[in-house]
This record gives structure tokens, C-alpha cells and sequence, in this order.
């Protein structure tokens, strides 16, 4: 195993409400700007997709699964996660990735 060992990625896919793409990732960006001081929170990275305007990605990373699950339970609840789900079409798809490294990773 890597350096990496225990570490989790995830992509997730979010599609707003038919013209809500920027009030979500509005509303992502202050949810990863609470997560910043987040134990065990390596990466939140909210992207856009040039083609699809309502659609945004939430790139992470965490130290563990742990990490992950205490502050996916406990931060985003603060962050506003509410007003994130207010805005969805639908719910969100997860894609569930083992980093492995590159530039970023440490």
C-alpha cells in the first residue's frame, strides 16, 4: 500500500434546479470554506462543469473515513448544508475513489 493507506476520495455531482447552478455552488463554496479548518479534511474542491450550468462537483479528500464522517455529520450542518439540498433537482451521485497520489496530496 501507498503513503496513502486509509486515506478516501470522493467526486460527488450535484445538479441544481433548472437556473439555481449559481446559488449551489454559492452555497458549496461556503459549505468548503467552513469545512477548511476541518480535522482530517484534506481537499473540497467545488467545480463547475462548463457545459452543464446547473451542475456542480464537490471534489474531497479526507485523512480517513472517519474524518470524513464526523465532519459530513457534524461541520455541514453549520456550513449551511440545508440551503444546499433546498437548491438540488435531485439527489446527489457519489463516486468513491482510493487516492493514490500526485501533486496536492501529501
Amino acid at each position: 500500500m501507498t503513503q496513502h493507506e486509509g486515506r478516501i476520495g470522493r467526486y460527488v455531482r450535484m445538479v441544481a434546479q433548472p437556473g439555481q447552478g449559481d446559488a449551489l455552488a454559492e452555497q458549496l463554496l461556503h459549505v468548503a470554506d467552513s469545512l477548511r479548518d476541518s480535522p482530517g479534511c484534506e481537499l473540497y474542491i467545488i467545480n463547475r462543469a462548463p457545459d452543464e450550468a446547473d451542475t456542480v462537483w464537490v471534489t474531497e479528500v479526507w485523512a480517513s473515513q472517519e474524518a470524513s464522517d464526523t465532519a459530513l455529520s457534524q461541520d455541514l450542518a453549520d456550513a449551511g448544508i440545508g440551503g444546499v439540498l433546498a437548491l438540488l433537482a435531485g439527489p446527489p451521485e457519489l463516486i468513491d475513489l482510493t487516492p493514490m497520489g500526485g501533486p496536492g496530496l501529501r
